[in-house]
């Protein structure tokens, strides 16, 4: 069975956009989307955020499919994932494994049509988007955000929703997965991400794994970005009014350089800026997106 016509020219329209080039275009789809985002910190899942999920996705009607391509052992990833959100209320969740080369067959926009969520999985944020960037597959993702889906994603499937993502550190011999040591420009690696959130960085395990360093690094690179840290077992849900709640057990850290003054360098290399914002949320707590604040 072929997907709609409809279904097909958003496809077409996405793909002529340029996939993550087209920036702008990211940025009014998601402002105009009628879908939930829900990034989570990594580490273990409350309940309650996955109950969360499960009942924007529709719940006994719902139908989430897992991307694994994040994780290089994916049965494992998929496994207590997909059990979870059974338990959470889901009725139908199904795995979506594919590459370069499959991304866009018709079975695979095909289930995409159908489903109410999407949840992407940990593990290395830049194996996903290479695997997405560019294909139909993520237009049909899209497009199902816009018609009022819920995209999930946790750890480094969290990280890959945003405009721009880190990669990792670029400081020879430096172990990516450990807090950078400075705050200097050039040692902080980024891609663009897939564009669900296009005006922000999202980093993970955040005060967990002491992220601070490489999150501040690469928004004084990229002012024009929030750097949204979020810890473990601790949730971002993102609604169609361009506001997000904090859900979960720990704290969401936000960073905007917007009220402050231009970010430079010194002779070492040393970021400097003055008037940087920094908010510190806990669970029930609101900011708006827009007006770059925190909301009563």
């Amino acid at each position: 069975m072929k997907p709609a016509l409809p279904v097909l020219a958003l496809v077409a329209i996405f793909a002529l956009l340029g996939g993550l080039g087209a920036a702008a275009a990211q940025s009014e789809a998601s402002q105009q989307s009628q879908g939930r985002l829900v990034l989570l910190g990594g580490g273990e899942r409350p309940g309650y955020v996955m109950d969360r999920i499960a009942g924007l996705a529709g719940g006994r009607s719902g139908r989430v499919i897992v991307v694994p391509n994040a994780n290089r052992r994916p049965e494992e990833a998929t496994k207590s994932l997909s059990d979870e959100l059974l338990t959470a209320g889901v009725a139908r969740v199904e795995v979506l494994s594919f590459d370069r080369q499959t991304a866009d067959s018709w079975e695979n926009l095909e289930r995409i049509e159908q489903a109410t969520g999407l949840f992407f999985t940990g593990g290395d944020q830049a194996r996903l988007v290479s695997a997405l960037e560019g294909t139909e597959l993520l237009g049909a993702m899209r497009a199902l955000f816009d018609r009022g889906g819920v995209i999930a994603g946790t750890s480094a499937g969290a990280t890959a929703l945003g405009g721009l993502m880190i990669t990792g550190a670029t400081e020879p011999n430096q172990d990516p997965d450990r807090a950078v040591r400075s705050i200097r420009t050039g040692t902080v690696a980024t891609r663009p991400g897939l564009g669900f959130l296009p005006d922000a960085i999202v980093d993970q395990h955040f005060v967990r794994r002491r992220r601070h360093n490489r999150l501040l690094t690469a928004v004084l690179e990229h002012p024009e970005l929030l750097g949204i840290g979020i810890d473990e077992s601790t949730a971002i849900v993102v609604g169609p009014g361009r506001r997000f709640e904090v859900l979960g057990e720990n704290l969401v850290l936000v960073y905007d350089l917007s009220w402050g003054g231009p970010a430079d360098t010194d002779r070492n290399g040393n970021l400097t800026a003055t008037g940087i914002s920094l908010h510190l949320l806990a669970s029930g707590q609101s900011f708006n997106l827009d007006a770059r604040g925190v909301e009563p």
